[in-house]
């Protein structure tokens, strides 16, 4: 059955890049167009019923624009953490941790990104996705803030971009460095000609008003002047150990903890003892 999966995989992916190179020849906007959205609507993530977990918070929907924003409140008092979730994902991904801070009295928020949980919209990226946690940190004053894969992209360009003042303390889980990593990523996956390529990036230009090779977790680190934590797995597969590499060399008193064996989720009492250090302490237990 896996195998078929697989093949169907493969069949449907490969498919959308041969329709996207043949539009690109009669209509190049369009077919730009579409690649893009292909790239950014996620598959997963929407909460067609609410977790048993999620249903023990304080939840409040805040208003941004069109957008109406799902939230998730856990009283404590000790300081107010912000989770910010990953790609196909929402704020249940969040329960170990949730459990842990519990435990020792934080208030918690989590919010559901664009498209994702009960949040609205249908695209997801890093500039939209920060918007959103803008709206919620002005609204809860988080002192500390904990972004996870591209929750943890988001995060950075959040906080480089917007500099909020109330925010003292921030640590990165398996979030990528370079979005054209990404990008080249999606290329290969669905076969993308050059010229089909370029046309998806100009979109993205024009859209962002920012060149995607600039579009950069080390780059946005340039301007966060608050104390910053890094955790990364040796064995992720999805956003590799390298990025966390690049952004340390350019960024060498940024602390890293690494970890192995537990993938891209990092999901594991270790890690949530190394946030709790590192937002008490600004540094890792060694």
């Amino acid at each position: 059955m896996t195998f078929w999966k697989n093949i169907k995989y493969k069949l449907l992916t490969k498919g959308f890049g041969l329709y996207i190179n043949s539009l690109h020849y009669l209509n190049a906007k369009f077919a730009a167009n579409t690649a893009y959205t292909l790239f950014s609507v996620p598959r997963d993530g929407v909460l067609k019923s609410l977790p048993t977990f999620l249903s023990s918070s304080a939840m409040q929907k805040l208003n941004f624009n069109q957008y109406h924003i799902q939230t998730y409140e856990w009283y404590g008092t000790k300081e107010t953490i912000l989770l910010v979730h990953g790609w196909e994902s929402n704020a249940n991904r969040w329960q170990g941790v949730i459990q842990y801070l519990k435990k020792l009295d934080y208030r918690v928020i989590a919010l559901d990104a664009p498209g994702q949980g009960l949040s609205s919209g249908k695209e997801l990226n890093a500039v939209l996705y920060s918007k959103f946690v803008n709206e919620v940190c002005n609204h809860f004053k988080p002192q500390f803030i904990i972004g996870h894969s591209l929750g943890g992209m988001t995060m950075l360009y959040y906080l480089a971009t917007y500099q909020p003042n109330f925010i003292k303390k921030a640590i990165s889980l398996g979030a990528p460095n370079r979005f054209l990593r990404i990008t080249e990523n999606y290329k290969q996956l669905i076969s993308l000609s050059n010229k089909s390529y370029q046309g998806f990036l100009n979109e993205f230009s024009k859209r962002f008003s920012m060149k995607p090779e600039n579009f950069n977790s080390s780059s946005f680190i340039d301007s966060i002047k608050i104390p910053l934590g890094i955790i990364h797995d040796k064995t992720d597969t999805v956003v590799p150990y390298s990025d966390a590499v690049e952004i340390i060399s350019k960024h060498n008193y940024i602390p890293l903890y690494t970890t192995e064996n537990l993938g891209h989720s990092l999901y594991d009492e270790i890690v949530n003892q190394q946030i709790i250090h590192f937002l008490e302490n600004n540094c890792f237990k060694s």
